[in-house]
């Protein structure tokens, strides 16, 4: 065992998963899991990204503005991609 890890408390936790039925955020329970999804960081970056709403419940609307905003702005920021802006002819 590798030193200090003899003292080393390992402290579970249970998982937080979107449950659909319920249309709020909870506990996963494994004999109910047909209810449930696990939407990711990347998941959630990526709706942000494009814009896209969260399932109603998943997370306060407040903090889900914050975050669009953000990808919102970052989008913005970035420089056009090399040819987009090329004209034919």
């Amino acid at each position: 065992m590798a030193p200090g890890l003899a003292g080393l408390e390992i402290v579970p936790f249970r998982v937080a998963a979107y449950n659909k039925a319920r249309g709020e955020m909870e506990l996963f329970d494994p004999t109910r899991a047909d209810e449930f999804i696990f939407i990711s960081g990347t998941k959630m970056r990526a709706l942000a990204k494009a814009g896209e709403q969260p399932p109603d419940g998943f997370m306060s609307p407040s903090a889900w503005k914050v975050l669009a905003e953000f990808y919102a702005s970052q989008q913005q920021q970035q420089p056009h991609k090399s040819g987009d802006n090329m004209t034919t002819g």
